[in-house]
């Protein structure tokens, strides 16, 4: 499993961040943990999630998102 801290970023480079790790763990086909510290960031993250029919879980305490790889 991937890990990506994003906290470190401010909107919008935490999306972008957010996007180019998520390519590189489906790619690879794992799962990936995001560190979020940002609500509207993860409102964005997790509406594109949804969207684009990924499966995910959200810790919005603990700021933690875990995304698992695509079966296509």
């Amino acid at each position: 499993m991937l890990e990506c801290d994003l906290k470190k970023f401010k909107c919008p480079q935490q999306f972008v961040q957010f996007k180019l790790a998520l390519r590189n763990a489906q790619a690879s086909n794992q799962a990936i943990t995001f560190s979020i510290n940002n609500n509207e960031s993860a409102d964005d993250i997790t509406r594109f999630l949804s969207k684009n029919a990924y499966t995910y879980k959200f810790d919005q305490h603990l700021g933690l998102l875990r995304v698992e790889p695509l079966h296509v």
